[in-house]
């Protein structure tokens, strides 16, 4: 194998598969990328045996086709240092892989690409296209909810409903919960629900371009795969039974709270200083046109303070986890932000003013 391609045309296919290489390295060669160099382009390939990218470039030349497997973050790393505009050359010979630039040159031992485990998708498949900034926009604005290390494994994951003309997007930790919908066009009869595992979510997030380009989902009874431009990703899905998520929603009467957004974030910033480190509790009292925000920590600190705010519910006191107030809050795009109260004992409903595209639920706490 040898060939040569300028640095802006490799790098960010190195990086992007770098990112899901197994970094544990449990099986050597997981912690490898695939390098594939064919009739002017370099296939690059990664997986972990959960989820698999493949990006393809185009090169400066290819002298010789062949195949190798080298270290993904020496690799990527190495490529990201170099100059810009840099050609850099790529030659395997005897089991080692030369990496040169204009006054540099590096040797990479390799394992045989025979062994890389490529993960192979045989069942059937339903394909659907969509825009992918709309994707992008889902995964991100629900992503931050998903559980890390939860028993409930299928709470590791976010799940992805296909309804008819609407997608969602669905995570939760038991704790909160954050729905994104979007209207699909031309998509009536399409009936799915899957549950993305964590990792892939997060990475997917990231390759997806933020343009309305449309990209190409397939999705079987155990893969999901999207194509977009010269990037193919694949991951295996959750087997789990997602809760009824309809059923987190608070009903009842509703008290509605509006405030400005970056007035309530720095509120709970500069009480979160003096929150009880282990729970970070803040407790809302609200009354008319007022909220008020308390916490405390075993140390006998506490903060306190008032917000004008539009508020004509029924008084109440409630307490939640500012961390997760402000998970919320980094999330929202407009100037105002509105909660909707349903009494002291239930959940609270976050969303931007006059919007049902996202919503936020989350528990409240005892303190």
């Amino acid at each position: 194998m040898k060939f040569i391609a300028k640095k802006s045309q490799i790098v960010e296919a190195l990086q992007n598969a770098a990112a899901v290489a197994e970094r544990r390295q449990t099986i050597p060669i997981l912690a490898n990328l695939r390098i594939k160099a064919h009739k002017g382009s370099v296939e690059v390939t990664a997986t972990d045996l959960e989820i698999q990218i493949q990006v393809s470039s185009e090169v400066v030349s290819t002298e010789e086709e062949g195949e190798t497997t080298v270290s993904a973050r020496k690799m990527s790393e190495l490529c990201r240092s170099l100059p810009d505009n840099e050609e850099i050359s790529f030659n395997l010979s005897g089991g080692k892989l030369t990496v040169a630039s204009k006054g540099f040159h590096a040797d990479f031992s390799t394992i045989s690409a025979d062994d890389f485990p490529e993960l192979e998708i045989s069942e059937e498949q339903t394909s659907s296209l969509i825009g992918a900034s709309v994707l992008k926009r889902i995964l991100i604005k629900t992503s931050f909810s998903m559980a890390s290390q939860d028993v409930r494994y299928y709470l590791n994951g976010l799940l992805l409903e296909f309804d008819n003309n609407e997608i969602k997007g669905v995570a939760t930790d038991g704790h909160r919960l954050a729905l994104a919908s979007s209207k699909l066009e031309n998509k009536e009869g399409l009936q799915l629900k899957q549950i993305l595992p964590r990792k892939a979510v997060l990475e997917l997030s990231k390759l997806l371009p933020q343009s309305e380009e449309a990209v190409e989902l397939n999705v079987g009874a155990s893969y999901f795969s999207v194509k977009s431009g010269n990037l193919q990703f694949s991951t295996k899905l959750i087997d789990g039974k997602y809760p009824d998520y309809k059923k987190v929603f608070p009903s009842g009467d509703p008290s509605s709270l509006k405030i400005e957004k970056e007035k309530l974030q720095l509120a709970l910033s500069r009480a979160s200083v003096l929150s009880n480190e282990k729970y970070r509790g803040v407790r809302f009292a609200l009354s008319e046109g007022s909220l008020k925000l308390t916490a405390n920590n075993p140390e006998q600190e506490s903060a306190e303070e008032v917000l004008d705010v539009d508020y004509t519910g029924v008084p109440m006191e409630i307490g939640f986890n500012i961390g997760y107030l402000l998970d919320v809050l980094g999330s929202v795009e407009t100037k105002d932000v509105e909660l909707v109260f349903y009494g002291e004992d239930s959940s609270c409903i976050i969303k931007e003013p006059s919007s049902e595209s996202e919503v936020y639920v989350i528990m409240p706490m005892r303190l």
